[in-house]
């Protein structure tokens, strides 16, 4: 008996290690990026699968590097090229890693520019923008392009054409979560009180 209580403590003790000790972070990742949540993918000198990356602060967040120090607030990003490398000392936050050699990106059927945003940031890969709608607002008829989805509101969107007053569960957007998104061209209602806020990193297409 008392052999088996040893040996039943020394696989607790064990799980309670690996739980303790697990460094797996990765919220998404498919073909274009690798999304991880408060951790970072590590950098290599001869590394050949990522490159740019994209930091989303979810709390203040504080940021070293060679040639920055600063504190991202909530909804604020930073963008830092392929080996420029950093480190994160305090804050929660996602780590968006464009991988090398990724698909060509998909885009609409026909593109009409989304309006209300705030953008951010660009580049010949991608494009940042705060995806912003006051309670109660609509955003008429717009195109987006594959995209990474980072949601700070939990607000309930719906598209007033087919469903005006949204469905129950349908279309909330869970605040401090990541998705990718397809391409598509649509009509946003926003039916809560308070404002629509995610950041987009939207990729570029031919």
């Amino acid at each position: 008996m008392n052999k088996l209580i040893t040996i039943i403590v020394f696989i607790l003790l064990v799980c309670q290690i690996s739980a303790t000790t697990q460094t797996d972070s990765i919220a998404l990742e498919n073909a274009f990026v690798k999304v991880m949540r408060k951790s970072t993918v590590g950098f290599s000198t001869n590394d050949t699968l990522f490159g740019t990356r994209v930091i989303v602060a979810l709390t203040d967040t504080k940021i070293k590097s060679k040639k920055t120090n600063k504190i991202l607030k909530r909804g604020e990003v930073a963008v830092f090229q392929k080996n420029e490398k950093y480190k994160i000392t305090t804050g929660d936050f996602f780590e968006v890693v464009f991988k090398l050699n990724h698909p060509a990106p998909k885009g609409p059927t026909e593109w009409l520019e989304p309006q209300k945003n705030t953008f951010v940031y660009e580049d010949n890969e991608f494009r940042i923008f705060e995806e912003r709608l006051e309670g109660g607002d609509t955003r008429e008829l717009h195109s987006h392009a594959q995209r990474v989805v980072v949601r700070l509101n939990e607000v309930q969107l719906t598209d007033p054409r087919f469903k005006p007053n949204g469905s129950p569960g349908g279309g909330i957007q869970v605040p401090n979560t990541v998705r990718f998104a397809e391409p598509m061209v649509h009509v946003v209602k926003n039916l809560s009180k308070i404002p629509l806020f995610n950041i987009i990193i939207e990729l570029k297409y031919k």
